[in-house]
């Protein structure tokens, strides 16, 4: 599946088939941590992930 293709599947989720979809990511590269802790993919994932998470909370605390 090509990127366009795969950003217009993730827009088409509803709110439960999004977290699943998270859930598994962050899982499947969990893994990939316990079983090579220096795994570049990985680190990049949760490095993005935490970057990601603290931009989101902080427009959110923001809107309040």
């Amino acid at each position: 599946m090509r990127t366009g293709d795969l950003w217009d599947a993730l827009g088409s989720l509803d709110d439960d088939q999004a977290t699943q979809v998270l859930a598994h990511l962050f899982s499947r590269f969990e893994q990939r941590r316990q079983h090579c802790p220096d795994d570049p993919a990985a680190e990049a994932f949760f490095r993005n992930l935490e970057a990601i998470m603290a931009q989101v909370l902080s427009c959110n605390v923001g809107r309040r």
